[in-house]
């Protein structure tokens, strides 16, 4: 007879978890609100807005796999989407090539010049802030016109608030730590330090890809709020799929926990939706900016096929008090980041989405933290997952929930 398996938390990582038990468990997936978390497609007439998550690198063979199995052709970002821009004052564009960062002005002579520090900065094997990290190694102006908008762009944070050792930039600290110098192990890695993959999203929207899975996944769904761990106490084994606040919540019952849960933070995010009669251009993927409230525009109408319109990001860890603004107000905090940087006025469509805690901060001693929260769930024999652990894109919730379905496989078998 199999076990049961409760999943409380119906966003990426509880329902690809509940997919990955399918053969060995009879698995209950709880979702007090709406099934996708981070994942929700949003349709407004003929527009499609991405609540959360824009897409996934196809350098995880998981992600891919995961797609075939339950029925989904993933379609690659259109070529327009190549091109990448920094605003800073002005619109600089990404290089793509180490011939096209020499011959680029979006760093000045002697901010390419300080790169070349790297070659004799001593490495530094411990735990520091990405921006400490640059500072140190690459000088400000790549801290400042490289890593800060990046940083906005993953975390919704900045340089200062994150730990050099949260994904993806761990890799970086890693070639520091193996070859002394990132230079040098780039060289001998043979590979630069932009993430490697090509974007990939569906033809309908990231959403698509939750109610495939839930379609694809015979486990019983239910649309209810878990409030207490004490009401799941009939099953075998239980696992929170949920962020860090709510798993607090529903522990109370152990202070220990839920207090080491409530101290993982999170960064307000706000996504508005617009669209303009006129042509976008330069066309591409976006641009993410230095100093402005509008952390970055995404031209999701040049990137997939049914988007149509743009989204704007604002708040983040770089003006975390927006989130006190009404909706009308944010509104026009995005048109105006719009019309600075592309000098387009009067949207023909407006759509909000406020994350009051969007995306969790992975603080500089954050993996120490969350060794000690899964100590502390092991001592009660719970499970917890989500994208305050292990990474936040779309591929790392998927991963972490592949590897955490074959632990309980081996446990469930006792």
């Amino acid at each position: 007879m199999k076990k049961r398996v409760a999943i409380v938390g119906g966003g990426i990582s509880g329902l690809s978890l509940a997919y990955f038990l399918k053969d060995v468990a009879e698995v209950t997936v709880f979702e007090g609100e709406e099934w996708g978390g981070k994942a929700i497609t949003r349709q407004v007439d003929k527009y499609r807005f991405e609540e959360g998550v824009n897409g996934f690198l196809d350098n995880s063979p998981l992600t891919l796999q995961l797609a075939q199995e339950i029925g989904l052709k993933p379609i690659p970002a259109g070529e327009e989407s190549k091109a990448r821009f920094i605003y800073d004052g002005k619109l600089y564009k990404l290089p793509n090539s180490p011939k096209e960062f020499l011959k680029s002005d979006l760093l000045p002579f002697s901010g390419k010049v300080h790169l070349l520090k790297d070659l004799w900065v001593s490495k530094k094997c411990e735990e520091e802030t990405i921006s400490q990290f640059v500072r140190r190694r690459l000088g400000k102006w790549v801290l400042n016109r490289l890593v800060t908008p990046f940083v906005a762009g993953v975390y919704g944070a900045t340089p200062s608030q994150l730990s050099i050792y949260s994904p993806p930039f761990n890799r970086i600290k890693e070639v520091e730590c193996n070859y002394g110098s990132l230079i040098r192990g780039m060289i001998k890695l043979k590979r630069g330090g932009a993430p490697r993959g090509n974007l990939y999203s569906f033809p309908y929207g990231m959403g698509e890809f939750i109610k495939k899975l839930m379609e694809k996944t015979p486990a019983q769904f239910e649309n209810s709020q878990v409030y207490d761990i004490a009401e799941l106490k009939h099953y075998d084994k239980v696992i929170l799929a949920v962020p860090a606040y709510s798993g607090a919540e529903i522990l109370f019952r152990y202070p220990r926990l839920s207090h080491l849960l409530q101290q993982i933070e999170y960064n307000p995010i706000v996504v508005v939706g617009l669209d303009y009669k006129e042509p976008i251009k330069p066309k591409g993927f976006g641009v993410l900016t230095v100093y402005m409230k509008a952390l970055g525009i995404l031209l999701d109408k040049y990137m997939f096929p049914n988007r149509h319109g743009i989204r704007v990001m604002l708040g983040g860890g770089r003006y975390p008090g927006l989130i006190k603004l009404g909706e009308r107000q944010l509104v026009e905090i995005a048109e105006e980041g719009v019309s600075k940087i592309y000098h387009l006025e009067k949207p023909i469509i407006k759509w909000i989405k406020v994350h009051k805690k969007g995306i969790p901060v992975y603080k500089v001693g954050h993996s120490k933290l969350v060794e000690e929260i899964d100590r502390e769930a092991e001592k009660i024999g719970i499970g917890l997952i989500g994208n305050w652990k292990g990474g936040v894109s779309f591929n790392d919730c998927i991963r972490n929930s592949y590897s955490l379905a074959q632990k309980l496989k081996q446990e469930l078998a006792n």
